[in-house]
């Protein structure tokens, strides 16, 4: 019998507008959970040293959140 071994996903990375697309939220309130140390919202990776070098979080991280978050609202 074989063990029922999952493949990890893939690395996919995302830009703001497909992490707010994701989380139904505008740029603005994208960037307070960014800044908000309670909220456990994830780090973005920089592709770059400079202030405009863009930002891209990954994926499953970005869900993981979002599964954080239904669990804290269905415990009331």
């Amino acid at each position: 019998m074989q063990a029922n071994i999952t493949e990890p996903a893939p690395l996919r990375f995302l830009r703001a507008r497909d992490v707010c697309n994701k989380i139904a939220v505008s740029r603005s309130r994208l960037y307070e959970l960014m800044n908000d140390d309670h909220a456990g919202f994830p780090k973005p990776l920089k592709d770059g040293d400079s202030r405009q070098a863009p930002n891209y979080w990954i994926e499953h991280e970005i869900e993981d959140w979002m599964r954080q978050r239904m669990a804290r609202a269905r415990r009331g």
